[in-house]
C-alpha cells in the first residue's frame, strides 16, 4: 500500500468518512464546496493535491479586474494561503489548487490542511460570484 493510499485510509477514519467510498472517489464536500484529492509524482515520496472548481465567473464581474486580481494574489500566496488560483482550459471556470508533501502530512495535518482550504476556497468563491470585492495588502 502507498504512502497516499495510507494517509487518505488514515484522513477518512480521522474525520469520520467511510473509509472505501472515500477511497473510490477521492472527493469531499464541505461547506457546499467540491474538493479533488490527487496523487501527484510517487505516491510515496510526491505530493498529494487538493483542487476545487470555483466556478465560472459571475457575468456582471470584470474579468480583466478578476484575472489581475487572482495574478496578484497569487505572488506570495497573499490572499490565498498558500493555495494557487487558475483557470481550467476550455470551460473559463476558476480554479483552487495546492500541494502537500506526502513526507510530512498525517491525518490531523490533513484535516487541517483541508480546512484552511475550504476557508480560502469560499472566500474565493464569493470573488468569483461578484459578491465581495477584496483589497490585497501592498507588500
Amino acid at each position: 500500500m502507498t504512502r497516499y493510499t495510507t494517509l487518505l485510509q488514515d484522513y477518512a477514519r480521522h474525520v469520520g468518512l467511510p473509509v472505501q467510498e472515500f477511497l473510490s472517489t477521492q472527493e469531499l464536500v464541505i461547506a457546499g464546496i467540491a474538493i479533488g484529492l490527487a496523487p501527484e509524482g510517487d505516491e510515496d515520496v510526491g505530493n498529494v493535491t487538493v483542487f476545487s472548481s470555483l466556478g465560472r465567473p459571475a457575468p456582471d464581474v470584470e474579468r480583466e479586474k478578476l484575472m489581475q486580481l487572482m495574478l496578484e494574489a497569487n505572488g506570495l500566496w497573499v490572499g490565498t494561503g498558500g493555495c494557487t488560483l487558475g483557470l481550467q482550459a476550455g470551460t473559463g471556470a476558476v480554479l483552487l489548487c495546492v500541494r502537500l508533501s506526502l513526507a510530512v502530512s498525517d491525518a490531523a495535518s490533513l484535516s487541517s490542511a483541508v480546512q484552511a482550504f475550504v476557508d480560502v476556497a469560499l472566500l474565493w468563491q464569493e470573488v468569483v460570484q461578484g459578491k465581495v470585492k477584496p483589497q490585497l495588502p501592498v507588500i
